[in-house]
């Protein structure tokens, strides 16, 4: 069984879902990094506490880790014993973001801290259109070379991997 998993892709593919739901099948530890990286209100922690505690979480024998905060992903991707990445479509992500926006409007979702309440502005969708985040995403699996890379370009081929694995 992979004690070490790591769910990656742009904003509003899924992550956090798909974390939930292998983390509820295989019972193993679930962290989000938008709890390790925000406070309350969207303050960013010092960096030097994020990288401590992101160093910590790494070094544990299990997780499930999903986000992407930025290009020190790398170090995680080097540690684990599966990599998801939800490599969908700027518009399938941008109508997920919408939907979620709907859903939680001034409310706070589970895998944020409290008082971060969900909050979108049209640059956010406009980056993530344009997919933004994916050429950090790319990177740090460049410089994290990790073994066992499942890239998924769509549900259908996700909800296939799962059927088999989990």
């Amino acid at each position: 069984m992979n004690k070490r998993i790591a769910i990656i892709g742009i904003s509003g593919s899924g992550k956090s879902t798909l974390s939930r739901k292998i983390a509820e099948k295989t019972r193993l530890p679930l962290f989000h990094m938008d709890t390790l990286y925000w406070k309350a209100n969207w303050q960013a922690v010092p960096e030097s506490e994020y990288l401590k505690a992101h160093e910590l979480l790494v070094g544990r024998s299990e997780w499930i880790i999903e986000g992407y905060i930025d290009g020190k992903m790398a170090n995680r991707l080097k540690n684990t014993d599966l990599v998801i990445y939800l490599d969908y479509s700027g518009f399938r992500c941008v109508w997920q973001l919408i939907l979620r926006r709907l859903k939680y409007d001034k409310k706070n979702r589970p895998e944020l801290p409290k008082e971060a309440l969900e909050r979108l502005k049209p640059s956010f969708f406009w980056m993530v259109l344009k997919g933004g985040e994916r050429m950090g995403i790319e990177e740090a699996i460049s410089n994290g070379n990790p073994t066992n890379l499942k890239r998924f370009y769509s549900y259908k081929q996700l909800k296939q991997f799962l059927a088999k694995e989990f």
